[in-house]
C-alpha cells in the first residue's frame, strides 16, 4: 500500500512539473510573440512606406492569434489577457485606417507599444514564478531564453528606425545591446554543447542570426525587412525546439 501511495505521489509530482514547464514555455512564447508582433507592425504601418509588404501584415495576424491561444490556455489571467485584447483593438484600428491617413500610424503604433510593454512586464513576472517551480536543469529554459533574447534584439532594431516619439525608455542602451549580443552568442554555444543531437537545427538558427547581425549594428535611416524575416523565423524555431525538448524529456 505504501509503495502504491508513493508511486501515485511521484506521478502527481511529475505531472505538475510538466504542467509548470508547459506554462513556462507558453509565457515565454507570449512575451516573444508580443515583441515580434510589434516589430512586424512597425514595418507594415510605416508612414513613409506607400507600398508595404503584405507579408508583414500576415505576420501580425499570426502572432496575435498565437498570443490569444497562449492566454486562453493559461486560463486567461487578467494581467495577461487585458494587454493582449488592447493590442488587438489597436491593431484592428490600424488595419482599418485608410492609407491616406498613414501619417497617423505612429500615434496608434505608440499605443500598441505601450500595451506590449504592459504584457512584457506581466509575462516576465509570471514566467519568473513558473521557472521557480522547475528544476534548475530543465533543458527547455535555455531555448526559451534564447527565443526572448532574439525577439528583444529585433524589437529594439525596428523601434530605433520607427518614427514614434518618446521611445527612449523602451530602447536598449549601447552597453545593454552589447551584453545582449554576447549573451546570445554564449547561449548558442551552451545549447549546442548540451544538445548535440540538435546541432544542425541550432546551427541553422545561429546562421540566420549571423546573417542579419551586420544589419542590426548599422546606423541606417530605415529598417530592413530581412531582419524581421530571419529573426522572426529564428524565434519561432527556438520555441518549437523548446517544446520538442520538453516533450522528449517526459
Amino acid at each position: 500500500m505504501r509503495s502504491k501511495l508513493l508511486l501515485c505521489a511521484l506521478l502527481m509530482l511529475d505531472s505538475q512539473v510538466h504542467a509548470d514547464e508547459h506554462s513556462m514555455l507558453q509565457l515565454s512564447e507570449l512575451d516573444s510573440r508580443g515583441q515580434l508582433l510589434c516589430a512586424s507592425a512597425m514595418l507594415y504601418f510605416d508612414p513613409k512606406d506607400r507600398m508595404p509588404d503584405p507579408r508583414h501584415l500576415t505576420s501580425v495576424f499570426h502572432h496575435l492569434q498565437t498570443m490569444q491561444t497562449d492566454v486562453q490556455q493559461l486560463g486567461q489571467p487578467a494581467d495577461l489577457d487585458a494587454p493582449v485584447q488592447a493590442m488587438k483593438k489597436v491593431f484592428t484600428e490600424l488595419d482599418g485606417m485608410p492609407a491616406t491617413r498613414r501619417q497617423e500610424y505612429p500615434l496608434l503604433v505608440r499605443q500598441l507599444l505601450a500595451h506590449q510593454q504592459e504584457l512584457h512586464e506581466a509575462a516576465t513576472v509570471a514566467h519568473a514564478g513558473a521557472v521557480r517551480e522547475l528544476p534548475a536543469e530543465t533543458s527547455a529554459l535555455l531555448f526559451s531564453a534564447q527565443s526572448r533574447a532574439l525577439a528583444s534584439y529585433l524589437f529594439d532594431y525596428q523601434l530605433r528606425h520607427y518614427p514614434v516619439t518618446d521611445k527612449e525608455p523602451w530602447l536598449l542602451s549601447a552597453d545593454e545591446l552589447q551584453a545582449l549580443d554576447q549573451d546570445i552568442e554564449a547561449r548558442f554555444a551552451q545549447l549546442r554543447q548540451r544538445h548535440a543531437e540538435l546541432a544542425a537545427e541550432l546551427d541553422k538558427i545561429r546562421s540566420s542570426y549571423q546573417f542579419v547581425r551586420g544589419q542590426l549594428h548599422k546606423d541606417s535611416k530605415r529598417a530592413n525587412g530581412g531582419a524581421e524575416f530571419y529573426l522572426g523565423r529564428a524565434v519561432t524555431d527556438l520555441d518549437e525546439l523548446a517544446l520538442a525538448v520538453a516533450q522528449n524529456s517526459r
